[in-house]
């Protein structure tokens, strides 16, 4: 399909350039990118993105044989809920071979766990879709190799998703819509079990997102496909808006208004649909964006003025969203002060310079969503961003005196717990310490509060509950299954993700003898036990005859490769102390970022 936009200029090899590197991740290029635009549907932006994103790639290459990333994989995910979706997954293999990029498609299980059953025809079905979407992607890029997935979302995208954030109530910084560059994220785990669709785990936060077209019209992505004959295919769900909510907001956008009686009679719906009536929920929806965007202080939205002056309002909102970013980890730099690992202390000295309200509201996000055991990156970390919740913790945060003002250790969602604490000197004075409740800083003592992670229920709790403790785990069955094919599979390591907050590491040919014997043939079972108040993992062996535990490692270390936010405080940590327990063969990391992204 071709469109002439011969007045519309295309996207040149230097701007993709210039686009594409501000989408860096934090810890640099990866070799392998999988690009795809909603799965490299074929259409003209999944089709442009590979375009120029194989053509920069190559030039890079060609340049510097070294320089990463070093290689584009053309990713695609075939729904199979519509009759053509086979011959669309086969034409996208053919544009990407045609291109010279190498593609890998596959088939949605679904019924098979954890893929949900096929929705049935009329079903609502956009979050399950997506969802779906992202969790095959994600798989096909472990089995490539890729750690970055580049996504064709362009400046149009970009305002959908803003006004729709609008309509869910979000603050003017949700409003900046998504970000050029983001990590995967641990995902979604519901009640511990991994096998959970959008799960994503260890893996996940070390692969990333890119977006480098929030910035590009629709329409320059149309003429750069017409400048560089580029053949692509439309969906045409995509312009049916009584399937989704989105679709709705697109035509109405179209159309320069968010008026959903215009459906009934515009111009952008053929004959045939003439008449359509779209769901009440919808209705309400674009009713509820309207009023999102009449509580815009930053900037005006008007559709009446066109998707231009949306774009523009947008990129405004998006570039506030960087700035409160960038202010957060300064502030975080200049307020934490050390403390023990998997805990974050903050001095209200520190805090009292900050004044921006969002900026405060970001913090405190940041902090919470280190500190929780919960899947970093999920909606549960941030205790789910309620308004009261954070504003409980920023007004905590940024009173003078905790002491004087009768707060004590509370929870606000996500898990954790805020402590006020007086440090003097390279101590920390908890209230409660010597029978004092209630303790009166002194000249030189610094006011502060530490957020740490929120103690577990009681055993005796969660037993009348039926729950168990997930901080009490045995690996044995896994170090066994490594063990046994260890002489045709040499150099493995075991790795063991902790209460979503520490990565434990095994080498398997490492392990001393007694222990190995110890588990594999004397009932001796590998546990992992919470050690410390601060509920630090510590690795043992149980011997039941004895009931008796052997420490086999306790020390935390801090990574090779982290951003310098998380390793300024990192380095801070008493990370040695006389009571540890070092196995060479083995090490524990903290693997929570304070990064926004």
């Amino acid at each position: 399909m071709k469109l002439s936009l011969s007045a519309t200029p295309a996207i040149s090899v230097e701007e993709f350039a210039r686009r594409f590197n501000k989408c860096a991740p934090l810890t640099g290029w990866p070799k392998r990118i999988g690009a795809s635009s909603v799965a490299f549907s074929g259409g003209a932006d999944s089709t442009c993105l590979l375009f120029l994103l194989h053509r920069h790639i190559q030039q890079l290459r060609d340049a510097s044989p070294q320089v990463f990333p070093s290689e584009v994989i053309s990713l695609t995910v075939n729904h199979g809920l519509q009759a053509s979706s086979d011959a669309m997954t086969q034409y996208c293999s053919d544009r990407a071979k045609a291109m010279g990029v190498r593609h890998v498609s596959s088939t949605v299980p679904w019924s098979q766990p954890p893929f949900p059953d096929r929705p049935k025809p009329g079903q609502a079905f956009e979050e399950t879709a997506r969802r779906v979407r992202y969790h095959q992607l994600f798989q096909s890029m472990n089995e490539v190799g890729a750690d970055v997935l580049a996504l064709g979302h362009h400046g149009d995208d970009q305002v959908e998703t803003s006004l729709l954030r609008l309509g869910r109530g979000s603050t003017e910084v949700g409003a900046g819509g998504m970000r050029r560059c983001r990590r995967f994220g641990m995902g979604m785990n519901n009640d511990g079990d991994e096998n959970t669709l959008g799960w994503y785990g260890l893996r996940g936060m070390k692969m990333w997102m890119v977006r480098p077209f929030l910035e590009v019209s629709k329409e320059r992505i149309l003429a750069t496909c017409e400048e560089n004959e580029l053949e692509y295919i439309t969906d045409s769900t995509n312009f049916q808006p009584e399937l989704t909510l989105r679709n709705a907001l697109r035509a109405l956008l179209a159309k320069g208004t968010l008026d959903p009686k215009v459906c009934s009679n515009s111009l952008v719906l053929s004959a045939s649909e003439l008449g359509i009536n779209l769901p009440q929920k919808t209705v309400q929806y674009l009713e509820d964006i309207q009023t999102g965007i009449s509580t815009l202080e930053s900037v005006q939205m008007d559709p009446s003025e066109g998707l231009d002056q949306l774009r523009g309002a947008v990129t405004v909102l998006s570039e506030q969203a960087e700035d409160i970013d960038s202010l957060v980890d300064s502030s975080l730099n200049r307020c934490h002060l050390p403390s023990p690992p998997g805990t974050y202390l903050v001095s209200y000295r520190g805090l009292a310079t900050i004044r921006d309200p969002l900026v405060k509201r970001g913090l405190a996000l940041r902090i919470m969503r280190y500190a929780s055991f919960h899947a970093w990156g999920s909606m549960r970390s941030d205790g789910y961003r309620r308004r009261q919740s954070l504003q409980r913790v920023v007004d905590a945060l940024w009173t003078p005196d905790p002491f004087a003002a009768g707060l004590t250790s509370f929870v606000a969602g996500g898990g954790v717990l805020w402590i006020p604490v007086i440090v003097t000197g390279k101590s920390i004075r908890f209230p409660g310490e010597a029978g004092n409740n209630n303790p009166v800083p002194e000249p030189g003592d610094i006011v502060a509060w530490m957020a740490s992670r929120q103690p577990p229920l009681s055993r005796r709790r969660m037993q009348e509950t039926g729950m168990f403790n997930p901080l009490r785990i045995d690996i044995t069955d896994q170090l066994r299954a490594k063990v046994e094919i260890r002489h045709e599979n040499p150099g493995q390591i075991l790795q063991i993700l902790y209460d979503n907050r520490f990565l434990i590491n095994i080498e398997i040919d490492k392990i001393p003898e007694h222990i190995l014997q110890g588990f594999m043939h004397e009932d001796k079972p590998v546990l992992v036990h919470p050690n410390t108040r601060w509920l630090w993992p510590k690795v043992l062996q149980f011997n039941p005859r004895l009931v008796s535990e052997l420490p086999i490692h306790t020390t935390i270390s801090v990574p090779d490769t982290v951003v310098p936010l998380d390793r300024d405080t990192m380095l801070s940590w008493s990370l040695v102390r006389s009571d540890d327990i070092t196995s060479d063969w083995m090490s524990i990391e903290w693997i929570r970022s304070l990064s926004s992204d």
